[in-house]
């Protein structure tokens, strides 16, 4: 084998372990997690990227969408932080299992060079959320909301948390008979663009 055909072939390899690595799992199924799985579990369901303009990061952006995989990680860790009781566990749970099923829900962390430029919740901001699914359907964001959690406990449950970011919560819902097929779809992207460029976060099963 040449040396080109040997560069070619680790390339294709490297990739293809890249893209094993990025493959998630949508499904609903309980999968027993205990709290220390919990860094890892939002490790892979946190999708990270940037926009530079003029040298500068107009927006970095950290992604973690809340699929049941991750919110049963949170539940256990939230748990085992607070010694909750077996009761209010349950409650968690079911509370956690409802606002999965009323929309497609994200952990936006975002900094910037500028600080003006990290407006996502108002209707002014330049940056625009969509997400689409494998099929190419789109929806808008059904809100997006600051989200002011104390320090100690973002940095407990959202790490990608800095003295500069600000954290958002984006939420997405199909309206009835939408064609838009989601998670079903086998694929989740979440884009944001402004005439300063875009990111696209993927979630692929």
């Amino acid at each position: 084998m040449t040396g080109r055909g040997a560069l070619l072939l680790l390339v294709a390899f490297a990739a293809c372990q890249s893209d094993k690595a990025s493959r998630v799992d949508f499904s609903e199924f309980s999968r027993g997690y205990v709290s220390k799985d919990y860094g890892e579990v939002y490790d892979r369901w946190t999708r990270h990227d940037f926009v530079s303009r003029d040298a500068e990061k107009a927006i970095e952006l950290w992604a973690t969408f809340k699929s049941w995989d991750f919110r049963e990680a949170y539940i256990e860790h939230y748990a085992a932080t607070y010694s909750i009781s077996d009761a209010d566990r349950e409650a968690l749970r079911q509370l956690e299992k409802k606002a999965l099923h009323e929309a497609y829900e994200f952990h936006v962390t975002a900094q910037s060079a500028n600080y003006k430029w990290n407006d996502l919740e108002k209707k002014s901001s330049p940056w625009r959320f969509v997400l689409m699914d494998a099929l190419g359907h789109e929806l808008q964001p059904e809100s997006i909301r600051v989200e002011k959690l104390p320090e100690v406990v973002e940095r407990a449950f959202y790490p990608a948390k800095t003295p500069f970011t600000k954290a958002y919560i984006v939420r997405f819902v199909a309206p009835p008979n939408s064609e838009f097929a989601g998670v079903a779809s086998g694929a989740l992207v979440l884009r944001l663009s402004s005439p300063a460029g875009r990111v696209e976060l993927s979630w692929r099963n």
